[in-house]
């Protein structure tokens, strides 16, 4: 940072103070300093009002700017023979041109600046010179400078310097790891900054406490210091360094469109600026962004022009880092890839940041033992064995995922000496230090993203049972990571009474949309996501518990309490579907083919079925849709059920998917017509939905007992008539139609209910999962409104289109309506995965309900009811079959 030194109390020299508190105030001022001191021939005045306007410009991110006043400053102090002068606009020079992106050329300016200063302002210099050899990865060097400037500011009593090296010190303390002493140094600066009324300067310390927060692991403390920074950036710009480390955050969440968003806004920013220095972190940033979402031309293309980028300013750290996101978007099967693989772990070892580099060398080893492995090369294996005891014992401290990366290193060398119960164990205690993390998040949308962390632990752990061939153990292994985020309860935010109001607030702002004269749908977008940006901030904030999640299952309580059904659960290994069968008592195991040919056939499934339910097109493309949709129907049966059929029985199924089969319709397969069948994220979950099942209230007799509640939302034509229909079969029910079906009534209605229905309008939103709705007499319902419950509803029908659906993330974890209705506490949810036709799905729902109403369970009733429905395809069989239950059948 390079503000104001000790300078008189001319125009210019008050200009130049303000320069870091108020940018723009102090452009003007030194504007109107510099037209006087040209007018009155005073050269000084001149230099310190060109300084002033070249770091208000660097202030407001415009570095030609700031280069094109600094330099003209060093012209002039020059030209009048002004030493003193000429070396501090060097100096403030030098920091232009590092943010530029020419650190070389800064430290030419550095020096040439040294000898005409002494005393604070050669300390000035000093702190400046550490800075640029900071951004040049020379961290040993940088963290001395810091630490020799700061015991002179501390001698002379320069408040200001004080702070700017505290924060300098402070953030290259997070990058190397140290975060104890990186937020001792910025508590320390902020009250500096906050004592000296420095704005900007306070805002960028606290977004730097952040920053620490966020390598620590702690998102939503992160997030409060980012938008407690944010409050001062919103009035002004927010700088391209405060974008990226948001990003760099959003990324760690695994928030990866939003992750993308800011990158390209950090990108966008430093190239207006010209700041390349921050145009190649923001390129690596994107680069890092694109590999997450396997979009391997981007990342190759974005780290090839990182690399390119740094190797010009000469910040090998920095360029290593490009290489490793470039060698990951590559095949680790390409020859040269396990030397490339070795040479960046080197470098980045060299760099003193310590988690990118355990990464490297924990990549380049896992490549290493892959290869002996595959070949039989025990000798290799066993000397790729003391790389990783290494890598073990350098990161057993710091936050979670790097602790996670030791037990990870640990498992694979005991994979390498061939004890795979030691590897089972590190694995294991790996997966328990994740729990707690994901526990400690608190926010539904972040826990759930956080199951990524888990997903090289697991894939080892899956990979070892797979190789066993034992059902019990790969049953084990799959459940240890499935769904654990539905297994925790929803965490409260700090701020429930704002977020119930931004709730409310989107419910105005969509209700609006649909109402004549309303403004246009640009405006009303625009500010629909301003509102949903909020909800979504406050709720990242809530914090969770210190204890983990349960640690799996044990196979024999499965067996036990499945009875006569059948348990087929799913699993991804590499790319190849496997399944575990259990039925009554016995377990079973099988690879029943790839997982992309069984995608690519419930696509066309799907979309065949959708132009079906729609009624698109002429009569000859409805058949043709209907005969593709018979035989995908044949296909997927065939291959996901033909070689287990023997194992399954008669009885009723549970079905664990995996990936994009959470959205199949599974009652058009003709093993699971006629069957009751349930559908869950994991067999944890089953398990303690089937425990919450309680009688339906019809059958209890209690006085006591809640009754039913029925809602109808607006603009579908059969839905008031369904609900009427329905409050004769389960009378006495609470009913809401028309006006009186609002959000807030329904929620209050909903809060403890023994059974609900809902028929409205659904829509499940893939951008933002959380943001799935049912449409009420008012707005949407949301996923964040069902979290403010107190207590979840029994069983819940959403006689809907499409919100049976749920976005699917590593781990099997899910975001939707009915993954959120389960980890609240209902016990079974039946929601349609496509969309329905009225008249058909009020047929269905009516003979569901009659049959409940009878004492059958949710999973016979809605199989009873479809079955009511016949074969062929047309579109009521269609909409019968799109309807799933979940949960507890």
């Amino acid at each position: 940072m390079g503000g104001a030194d000790h300078v008189d109390d001319s125009p210019a020299g008050k200009a130049l103070r303000v320069v870091t508190d108020d940018p723009a105030r102090a452009t003007e001022m030194a504007e109107a300093a510099l037209a006087a001191a040209r007018a009155s021939d005073d050269p000084a005045e001149e230099t310190l009002a060109l300084r002033a306007l070249g770091l208000a410009a660097l202030e407001q991110h415009n570095a030609e700017q700031a280069l094109r006043h600094l330099r003209q400053a060093c012209r002039v102090a020059e030209a009048a023979r002004l030493p003193v002068r000429a070396a501090e606009a060097r100096m403030s020079l030098a920091l232009a041109l590092a943010e530029a992106g020419q650190p070389q050329q800064a430290l030419r300016e550095i020096d040439a600046a040294s000898p005409a200063l002494h005393g604070l302002p050669r300390a000035r210099l000093q702190m400046q010179r550490a800075l640029i050899l900071d951004r040049l990865g020379h961290f040993d060097e940088a963290m001395a400078g810091y630490t020799d400037a700061l015991a002179v500011f501390r001698r002379g009593q320069d408040r200001l310097w004080q702070s700017r090296a505290l924060t300098n010190r402070g953030v290259l303390h997070t990058y190397r790891g140290s975060l104890r002493q990186a937020e001792a140094d910025l508590r320390a600066a902020e009250q500096g900054h906050a004592e000296l009324g420095q704005e900007l300067a306070l805002a960028q310390v606290r977004h730097n406490l952040g920053f620490v927060l966020s390598r620590a692991g702690d998102i939503p403390g992160a997030l409060r210091w980012y938008d407690l920074a944010d409050q001062y950036f919103a009035r002004t710009t927010r700088p391209a360094v405060a974008l990226m480390d948001r990003g760099e955050l959003l990324l760690g969440a695994r928030l990866l469109p939003e992750a993308r968003a800011a990158a390209e806004a950090a990108l966008d920013a430093a190239r207006a600026s010209r700041m390349g220095l921050y145009e190649a972190q923001a390129r690596l940033m994107l680069a890092e962004v694109a590999l997450a979402e396997v979009d391997l031309p981007t990342a190759t293309k974005q780290a090839q022009a990182a690399y390119r980028l740094f190797s010009r300013q000469n910040r090998p750290a920095w360029a290593a880092l490009s290489r490793y996101v470039k060698l990951r978007a590559s095949s680790p099967d390409e020859p040269a890839h396990l030397r490339q693989a070795r040479s960046v772990a080197r470098a980045l070892s060299a760099s003193s940041w310590p988690i990118p580099a355990l990464d490297a060398r924990l990549y380049a080893a896992r490549v290493a033992l892959d290869r002996a492995l595959r070949t039989g090369q025990r000798a290799k294996a066993a000397a790729v064995a003391g790389e990783l005891s290494a890598i073990r014992a350098a990161s057993r401290g710091g936050p979670a995922q790097l602790r996670a990366r030791a037990w990870h290193a640990e498992a694979l060398r005991r994979i390498a000496t061939g004890d795979t119960a030691g590897a089972r164990r590190a694995l294991n205690a790996g997966m328990v230090l994740l729990d707690r993390y994901q526990a400690a998040l608190g926010a539904t949308e972040l826990r759930v993203m956080a199951g990524a962390y888990a997903l090289e632990l697991a894939s080892t752990g899956l990979r070892l049972a797979v190789h066993g061939g034992q059902a019990r153990a790969i049953l084990r292994w799959s459940e240890r990571w499935r769904a654990a985020a539905l297994r925790l309860p929803p965490a409260r935010p700090p701020d429930e009474a704002g977020l119930a109001a931004d709730l409310t607030e989107l419910r105005r702002t969509a209700d609006e949309a649909t109402r004549p004269g309303a403004a246009s749908g640009i405006t009303l977008l625009r500010r629909q996501r301003a509102i949903e940006e909020r909800i979504r901030a406050r709720s990242w904030q809530a914090s969770g518990t210190e204890s983990g999640t349960a640690s799996g299952i044990s196979p024999d309580q499965v067996a036990v309490e499945l009875g006569d059904q059948t348990l087929v659960e799913l699993i991804d290994v590499d790319g190849t579907l496997h399944t575990v069968v259990v039925h009554r008592g016995r377990f079973h195991t099988r690879a029943i083919g790839a997982l992309a040919t069984i995608t690519a056939e419930l696509q066309a499934l799907r979309f065949a079925l959708r132009r079906i339910l729609t009624r698109l097109g002429t009569d000859d493309s409805q058949a043709a849709a209907a005969t593709a949709a018979k035989y995908a129907v044949q296909q997927l049966d065939a291959i996901l059920f033909g070689s287990i059929r023997s194992w399954l029985g008669d009885g009723g199924l549970v079905l664990v998917p995996v990936g994009a089969l959470h959205a199949m319709p599974w009652a058009l397969l003709p093993t699971c017509a006629g069957r009751p069948v349930t559908v869950v994220p994991s067999m944890s979950e089953w398990l303690t939905a089937s425990a919450r099942r309680q009688p339906t209230p019809s059958t209890t007799g209690s006085p006591h007992q809640r009754h039913p509640v029925l809602v109808a939302g607006p603009g579908l034509a059969f839905a008031e008539a369904e609900v009427q229909r329905l409050a004769g079969t389960l009378a006495p029910a609470e009913v809401l139609l028309g006006p009186a079906a609002t959000a807030e009534a329904a929620l209050q209605a909903l809060d403890g209910a023994p059974l609900a229905h809902l028929a409205a309008h659904g829509t499940f939103r893939s951008d933002n999962p959380m943001f799935s709705h049912v449409r009420l007499a008012d707005g949407p319902l949301t996923v964040y409104d069902l979290e403010r419950l107190a207590r979840a509803p029994g069983t819940v029908v959403l006689s809907a289109c499409d919100v049976g659906l749920s976005a699917v993330h590593p781990g099997e974890e899910l975001m939707g309506l009915s993954a959120a209705l389960l980890q609240l506490g209902t016990a079974t949810v039946m929601a349609s995965v496509l969309p329905a036709l009225d008249s058909a799905a009020q047929e269905l729902m009516v003979e569901m309900h009659r049959r409940l109403a009878t004492g059958a369970t949710p999973g016979r009733a809605l199989a009873g009811a479809q079955a009511e429905f016949g074969g062929g395809l047309d579109a009521g069989t269609a909409t019968a079959a799109s309807f799933v239950c979940f949960g507890a059948g």
